[in-house]
């Protein structure tokens, strides 16, 4: 996993929108946070400055001081390992937006077309997955790492 800059954030690799809406997760993101614990990803909207999204799993939400907001709005129940909301139904969460989708065992998830509509994504983008918060991975479509990254071509992808 590269740091692309001295104090800068780590890099676990590119990842692609695929034609069915599949993006895959790094092996290194996936390990470092316990992705193989869960079959369950809660996407969130990410920064203005860098675009995209994170993905975190419920457990990982369930432990941050946002996860009263974020569970309630989607109708997790901690206890069944459900949500009352739909598969991939977007949900605004204050100038966020929330979803949630299956993580299969092959370290693959699936986004909507609605979701890729308002995020302004699009089949066959890159995303650069980083190093998040403590919650999860960050993949992320712009900003000054994304930049940065576009100048070395030694960042692994995954597709």
């Amino acid at each position: 996993m590269p740091q692309l800059v001295k104090g800068g954030k780590y890099v676990f690799g590119w990842t692609t929108i695929n034609n069915n809406l599949r993006i895959r997760v790094p092996d290194e993101a996936f390990d470092e946070y316990k992705l193989y614990k869960t079959n369950k990803l809660i996407i969130i909207s990410g920064s203005k400055p860098s675009g995209g999204f994170s993905i975190n799993s419920p457990d990982s939400i369930f432990h941050s001081e946002f996860s009263n907001s974020i569970l309630s709005a989607l109708g997790y129940i901690r206890e069944m390992d459900k949500f009352n909301s739909n598969k991939l139904e977007v949900v605004k969460l204050g100038v966020r937006l929330i979803t949630w989708t299956d993580l299969d065992i092959d370290k693959y998830f699936i986004l909507s077309d609605t979701f890729l509509d308002k995020m302004d994504l699009n089949v066959g983008q890159r995303l650069l997955v980083i190093r998040g918060s403590g919650l999860g991975p960050a993949l992320i479509t712009k900003g000054i790492i994304f930049n940065e990254a576009l100048k070395h071509e030694d960042i692994i992808e995954f597709s």
